[in-house]
């Protein structure tokens, strides 16, 4: 996602029942650890960060959730912000905005150059 609150990755994940946090502060999904899964997110921001290769712009690791309950909501985890996935427009929205259009434009422009289309 490229726009006036900045650059993201936004992952899409189903999980039944609830997440919840540890008294160490790891994430699960029922019973299961999602460190793997939070990795992996924050690489994949990490990557479109060296793909687009501007050094003022940082690209946000998010993690849209479908199925199970979020607890408060919204929480950032290792740098990955976990939300239900109908809450992440209304997340990004209120995100106040750092880019101006012609910005956005022109990152768009970079994006579409130097990533291939997912196939």
């Amino acid at each position: 996602m490229i726009g006036p609150s900045g650059v993201a990755v936004i992952d899409s994940k189903q999980y039944r029942g609830r997440l919840w946090l540890d008294a160490a502060g790891l994430l699960w999904g029922g019973h299961q650890l999602l460190s793997m899964t939070l990795r992996k997110v924050r690489w994949e921001a990490d990557q479109a960060d060296e793909g687009l290769g501007v050094a003022d712009v940082q690209v946000a690791a998010i993690i849209a959730v479908h199925g199970a309950s979020v607890p408060w909501r919204c929480l950032q985890v290792d740098g990955v912000t976990v939300a239900p996935a109908r809450q992440v427009p209304d997340l990004l929205q209120a995100l106040p905005p750092i880019l101006g259009p012609e910005r956005v434009a022109w990152l768009a422009d970079r994006a579409r150059l130097r990533f291939r289309p997912a196939t």
